[in-house]
C-alpha cells in the first residue's frame, strides 16, 4: 500500500472501488465477475467458509444496497487488471437462475481503492496489553503519545 498525497489517503493496491452497480446487486455476482479477471482473496474474518472479500455499501436505514461495493483481489495485478478491462464498461449483468444475460444501462467506475490515513500524532496511541499471568490476569498497557491518551491494557490471556 502506498501512501498519496500529504498523509490523507493511501491506496489499497490490492482493492477497487466499484461504482455504477445495479441495486440488486450480490456477492455472489460480483465474484463471478471480478474473478473473470483475477483471484479474490478470502475473507479472514468471516466464519462462512469461502466467503470472498468483497463489501457491498448499503443504505444504513434501509439496508438495501447503493450500488458500489470494494472487491479485494490476492494481488495488485488483479487489482489492475479489474480497473483496466471493466472501468467506463456496462455491467454484464448476468441472471443466476437463467443463466442469462439481461441489457443492462449500469456503466462502471472501476478504480483502484483509497482509504483515509490515520493521522497519529493527533491521538494517542492504543495501550499494550499485558502478558498472562498465572491465572489469567495481568497489568494493562501504557498509554500513547499525544493529546488525547492512549487506550488501557486489558486482561490478558495466558497461563493456568
Amino acid at each position: 500500500r502506498i501512501a498519496a498525497g500529504a498523509g490523507m489517503t493511501e491506496a489499497w493496491e490490492d482493492t477497487v472501488y466499484v461504482a455504477g452497480l445495479p441495486l440488486d446487486i450480490t456477492e455472489e455476482r460480483l465474484e463471478k465477475f471480478f474473478g473473470q479477471i483475477g483471484q479474490i482473496k478470502d475473507d479472514k474474518k468471516s466464519k462462512e467458509k469461502g466467503k470472498k472479500k468483497i463489501w457491498i455499501y448499503k443504505n444504513k436505514s434501509t439496508g438495501a444496497p447503493k450500488g458500489d461495493a470494494t472487491v479485494t483481489f490476492l494481488d495488485a495485478s488483479g487489482a489492475r487488471g479489474a480497473v483496466e478491462w471493466f472501468n467506463n464498461q456496462p455491467f454484464a449483468n448476468w441472471i443466476p437462475t437463467t443463466g442469462e444475460f439481461k441489457p443492462t444501462t449500469s456503466i462502471l467506475q472501476v478504480s483502484v481503492a483509497e482509504r483515509k490515513v490515520n493521522d497519529w500524532s493527533k491521538s494517542g496511541g492504543g495501550g499494550g496489553g499485558g502478558g498472562g499471568g498465572s491465572r489469567g490476569y495481568s497489568g494493562g498497557g501504557g498509554g500513547g503519545y499525544g493529546g488525547r491518551g492512549g487506550g488501557g491494557g486489558g486482561y490478558g490471556g495466558g497461563g493456568g
